[in-house]
């Protein structure tokens, strides 16, 4: 618990550094700002004795200028199940998971739904490496626990989370991949691992307006004796016109703390 803390107190400065960033750009830069709206079903046991199902609809917020950019998301989520499993906010869903689920003790002996508010996201991030055809980002995340843990919509505390992003473009394919750390707040009775997890992801232009991927992602478990996440993502985005994206999604897990499969759609409307 005593490392724990002084992990937190160490990463939120970084956190906040980075997260401050693009609020200091020059006024001369040009900037964009875009709203992100989404939606994605998924359903498993994630290695507890009984399944869960949730739907989780965030809402995106985004300012992009050069090489900064900071982020909002305020998610609704439902969840149906005995407890056991509570989401966590993962962010912007462009293109794989917004929920990441993880388990937890519960004293719940039926199933049951219940709805409101998620646990609100904070981004942000700056360029580190930025050329035409490569880019390496340095992001801070702080989720905060503002969703109801006594609905089993949250666990009540905040995250927060270190991450490189690094993406490559090759004429009409591309490769993405994202390797981070995260400190888990605990909630009463509850003692969270800090976690490494990662992705890695290939996407190929099909023609001006089609892009097609395939993405992985992995998390270390957050509990002791539980499993961690693995899991697939085939992803389709298409352009709308230059300031629309719709993205949509399937995903299969591939452990025992994943979800058994899942699906989503992401809207992008940028000004």
């Amino acid at each position: 618990m005593i490392i724990k803390r002084r992990l937190t107190l160490a990463i939120f400065p970084v956190c906040m550094t980075f997260l401050s960033v693009p609020l200091s750009v020059h006024a001369a830069a040009d900037g964009e700002t875009s709203v992100s709206l989404g939606a994605e079903y998924s359903t498993g046991d994630y290695g507890t004795l009984s399944k869960t199902t949730i739907w989780y609809f965030p809402a995106t917020l985004k300012y992009e200028a050069d090489v900064n950019m900071i982020s909002l998301t305020v998610p609704y989520v439902s969840v149906e199940g005995q407890g056991d499993v509570v989401p966590t906010a993962g962010g912007d869903m462009g293109m794989g998971r917004g929920a990441s689920p993880i388990s937890r003790s519960s004293t719940r002996t039926s199933t049951r739904t219940d709805s409101g508010f998620g646990d609100v996201v904070l981004t942000g991030s700056h360029a580190i490496v930025s050329t035409v055809s490569a880019r390496i980002d340095l992001t801070g995340k702080i989720k905060f626990g503002t969703a109801d843990e006594k609905d089993n919509l949250g666990t009540g505390e905040n995250d927060y989370a270190v991450q490189l992003d690094l993406e490559n473009h090759l004429n009409s394919n591309s490769i993405f991949g994202s390797a981070g750390y995260k400190i888990l707040g605990d909630p009463p009775g509850t003692d969270f691992r800090n976690v490494f997890y990662g992705s890695i992801g290939f996407s190929h232009r099909l023609d001006a307006v089609r892009t097609a991927g395939l993405a992985y992602d992995a998390q270390q478990t957050t509990l002791s004796g539980a499993s961690g996440q693995s899991e697939l993502t085939l992803f389709l985005s298409n352009k709308l016109d230059k300031k629309t994206k719709l993205t949509g999604y399937v995903l299969k897990g591939l452990a025992d703390g994943s979800p058994d499969w899942g699906l989503g759609i992401a809207l992008k409307l940028a000004q």
